[in-house]
């Protein structure tokens, strides 16, 4: 099989996209950064022949002419939030299977508009919708869309493809440097995104009794509302060292450095917010758009929390739980750090629900691998 990646946005996915196709001889369309991170955090999985693009549309023609000179087998597409008249000349063109991933549902297939441009924009996504023969989303959406919508369900071909995969890791690369509860909190400190007022009047608590536990906030503050959450960070800070930390721009480029909070936390809190904005068409996480917090549990192997508004995934039950305000959080972290064999029970089942994210896992629910869909080259 020869298989083409198209990857504009997250290296992480085109990660995943390579695993998954292990065996394929693999063709990669990616920004130059994209290929560098790729080959920094996972050198094992770059095995292939490398298109460096700028954009899908200053390299629609070359990814045209090389998908059908090479005659690949399918050709997959990572999440696209712009260029869509170039992807939709691309899926139109390429002479193959094709899959498009898609993180926003509900702006690919009910997509507000509000000027002529924006109103071109949802035509030719739905065009691109009716062009590709797969869709591949993650798991709340597949879920989401499989129980409580079959209409839309049944009228394309919905694929369930994780954001990451996990791996199974002889030892860490980092090792923790106290015995604190770590609580490690994934993603970028973004208003839309993530709201964080309940945390920090946990971590005030707890600042306040000068508890064992820490909170890490991995990822990069955005805007106004990141500088004020890091500053409110920086106060309990004054009142109990250690107890928070997050990462400085430098810091949030860094892929490793992820890694090293993850290898060294002991649960995942996810501050998710009910609906996304950002698009322009209000998604509903955990319905129409993902969280990346289940995917960092079953990566890292650590049990998690998740706003009450988001329900728990049926291969991390036993290891995510829900909470619902700050109450019941503190209420939930003041249980691990008085109870150590709870959290041990906690991380013992999410060391095995981690198995149903494998590659081979995640293979067998794709069609691409059942006999005779597919010729191998």
């Amino acid at each position: 099989m020869k298989v083409a990646i198209v990857e504009t946005g997250h290296f992480q996915y085109a990660l995943t996209q390579s695993e998954i196709f292990d065996e394929a001889e693999k063709l990669f369309f990616v920004h130059q950064h994209i290929k560098d991170e790729m080959l920094e955090y996972n050198s094992a999985l770059c095995d292939g022949t490398w298109h460096v693009i700028e954009s899908l549309e200053k390299g629609k023609e070359e990814i045209i002419d090389v998908c059908n000179r090479e005659q690949v087998d399918l050709l997959l597409f990572s999440p696209v939030f712009t260029h869509y008249r170039s992807l939709l000349s691309i899926v139109q063109q390429v002479k193959c299977p094709k899959v498009i991933t898609v993180h926003n549902l509900n702006t690919w297939i009910n997509g507000r508009f509000w000027s002529l441009n924006s109103y071109n924009d949802r035509v030719v996504m739905r065009k691109v919708l009716k062009a590709c023969d797969y869709i591949a989303v993650e798991d709340f959406i597949y879920a989401h869309l499989k129980n409580n919508d079959t209409k839309l369900f049944n009228a394309y071909k919905f694929l369930y493809i994780p954001f990451t995969l996990f791996h199974e890791a002889t030892r860490k690369t980092y090792v923790r440097e106290d015995d604190r509860l770590k609580v490690v909190l994934p993603g970028g400190i973004e208003k839309d995104r993530r709201r964080y007022e309940d945390t920090i009047t946990v971590i005030n608590y707890f600042a306040s009794i000068k508890a064992n536990i820490s909170f890490s906030f991995a990822g990069r503050a955005f805007g106004e509302y990141g500088t004020q959450v890091q500053g409110k960070l920086d106060a309990a800070n004054k009142t109990h060292p250690g107890i928070a930390s997050y990462f400085t721009e430098r810091d949030a480029i860094q892929p490793d450095l992820f890694r090293r909070e993850m290898e060294t936390s002991d649960l995942v809190l996810s501050t998710s917010t009910k609906t996304f904005k950002g698009t322009g068409t209000t998604e509903y996480i955990g319905k129409t758009k993902p969280t990346a917090a289940i995917h960092d549990m079953m990566s890292f192997e650590l049990p998690g929390l998740l706003p009450a508004h988001l329900r728990i995934p049926t291969k991390l039950e036993g290891s995510a739980f829900n909470y619902d305000g700050p109450e019941q959080l503190q209420n939930i972290l003041g249980d691990l750090l008085e109870k150590p064999g709870l959290l041990d029970t906690w991380k013992a089942k999410a060391k095995e629900n981690s198995r149903h994210f494998t590659a081979a896992e995640v293979k067998k629910g794709l069609p691409f691998f059942m006999p005779g869909l597919i010729p191998a080259k």
